[in-house]
């Protein structure tokens, strides 16, 4: 490959562009040329136009991001970067970053730049990069931009909101915007997080473990065990680990960094540790509130999920109206049989595009059979669906939720399919001046933290047998806040209702027919 080749490569690969012309300060405040860490190149190789980044502390992305405006404003001429940040300390940083990654350059690939000042280098092909705080109304106005990096997200006032919309507006066909934080409670930037993992906006998710990064921290993971090893004359053997460990070793976790763990949360909290230092993005999230379920179980239950497998062939005598939705929003790890008695706890959305319609189904041993979770079915097809579904599983018994849409279903499966099998409660009524049943399942003041606290009871003492990854995702969110039960912000908790009241029916099992 001839020089004049090598150089174009260089030109036209932003990962060999800047592992080969620039320079970071490293930790040790010695100048060095910038190699990309295993997070940084894949962030780099995989990103889309829309991306969101959660991740444990100081793993580089930002110096990635500044890396990237450069590389584009050099190669791309008449293009606009935009650096955002929280605060202005933070935004004088990433200033001082950008301009430590410019001068140091290699000279012959530098653009001149004819400004720099006001967090702003203007250069003379016509591009520039300009670093803001959040909440600078003028920023984006009539701007068109090729690269934007929100940094810590999570910590930008209410107006990131607003502010976001506009920056995609001006984001160009083929630009690319990054939004990046460590977790900062239950806020927007969690609702963006917690859509984009569910796919229902347009942001590509990354998540960025502690554990994946072995040299941020290294010589600090040596200090932290000079230290144990002083105190405790050898470091920790697996039988010495506790659960939350052992998990963490399975994801990788080296002992090294197990024991580093361990000093950082004796210097602060488990909650702090796992909201700066996330092993996955659910911990990430510590909530003001109270968990309901025990994290610890849940863990356990998700280490061994991959045990359950569903079925993926569609069954020999699933009803027609059912085929469509086999593993498109209903999971099947069983199917029915004969003589077992089955409960269907059934909990429905507003509609399509809304809420989530779902139902669980159990037997009389609390074993999971099958799973429904959908936003993209009516309440009058949904019934349909539970007829079906109920018919092919023995005549399940059902539990159905009478709230807002619930009636609709309710009274379709009860008065227009006659379907029988469902469960009823008593309600005086003032007409006959006595107690009559009602079909459904009323959730009130009282009811629910009967379900609830029967779930739990059911799950910690182990009487129950959950199969499904998203109910336990669920469950690891379900709170106890502000005298409320329920998933914090942003999150749903659809399934677990379903399951709760698929477990009153079990615990009223009495009256099946």
């Amino acid at each position: 490959m001839t020089t004049k080749e090598k150089l174009i490569k260089v030109w036209k690969n932003p990962l060999y562009f800047m592992e080969y012309l620039m320079k970071v300060v490293n930790k040790n405040g010695d100048l060095v040329p910038f190699k990309l860490n295993e997070q940084q190149k894949y962030l780099l190789q995989n990103e889309s136009k829309y991306n969101i980044i959660l991740k444990s502390r100081q793993l580089g992305i930002s110096t990635l991001a500044v890396a990237q405006s450069i590389y584009i404003a050099t190669t791309k001429p008449n293009s606009t970067c935009l650096l955002m940040s929280y605060s202005i300390q933070s935004a004088d940083e990433i200033f001082t970053k950008l301009k430590q990654l410019y001068n140091d350059m290699a000279e012959p690939f530098k653009v001149p730049i004819y400004a720099n000042n006001k967090k702003e280098l203007r250069f003379t092909n016509g591009s520039h990069i300009i670093c803001t705080t959040c909440g600078n109304k003028d920023v984006s106005r009539g701007a068109t931009i090729q690269f934007a990096h929100i940094s810590e997200v999570g910590f930008c006032k209410d107006t990131i909101q607003r502010q976001l919309i506009a920056i995609e507006q001006a984001l160009t066909p083929h630009g690319t915007i990054l939004l990046e934080s460590t977790a900062n409670g239950m806020n927007y930037f969690q609702e963006l997080w917690a859509k984009a993992e569910r796919g229902e906006n347009m942001y590509k998710p990354f998540f960025f473990s502690w554990i994946d990064d072995k040299l941020m921290f290294k010589e600090e993971y040596k200090e932290f065990c000079e230290r144990y090893l002083a105190q405790h004359k050898s470091l920790p053997e697996e039988k010495d680990l506790n659960s939350d460990e052992k998990m963490l070793m399975q994801k990788g976790a080296s002992i090294e960094q197990i024991v580093w763990r361990r000093l950082k949360i004796a210097n602060t909290s488990k909650q702090a540790f796992a909201q700066e230092f996330p092993s996955e993005p659910l911990e990430a999230f510590v909530s003001t509130g109270s968990n309901i379920f025990e994290p610890v179980l849940i863990h356990e239950n998700l280490l061994n999920i991959d045990h359950f497998k569903p079925v993926i062939i569609k069954p020999a005598g699933m009803p027609v109206a059912l085929r469509s939705w086999f593993n498109n929003g209903l999971t099947i790890w069983k199917t029915p049989v004969r003589g077992v008695k089955f409960y269907i706890g059934v909990d429905t959305g507003e509609g399509v595009g809304k809420d989530y319609s779902a139902f669980e189904i159990i037997d009389a041993n609390c074993e999971q059979y099958a799973e429904f979770k959908s936003n993209k079915i009516k309440p009058y097809a949904y019934a349909e669906v539970i007829r079906n579904i109920g018919i092919w599983y023995n005549n399940a018994n059902l539990i159905v939720e009478k709230m807002s849409a619930g009636h609709t279903v309710v009274e379709k499966l009860y008065n227009e399919c006659h379907y029988r099998n469902m469960y009823s409660y008593m309600e005086y009524d003032a007409r006959s001046g006595c107690m009559l049943p009602k079909v459904g399942w009323q959730t009130n003041t009282k009811s629910k933290p009967m379900l609830v606290n029967d779930f739990v009871e059911m799950f910690e003492t182990k009487q129950m047998i959950i199969k499904s990854k998203d109910l336990l995702q669920e469950m690891k969110v379900f709170e106890f806040k502000d005298g409320k039960m329920g998933a914090v912000i942003g999150s749903h908790d659809d399934l677990c209702m379903a399951m709760g009241m698929a477990l009153q029916g079990v615990k009223c099992g009495v009256n099946y027919h």
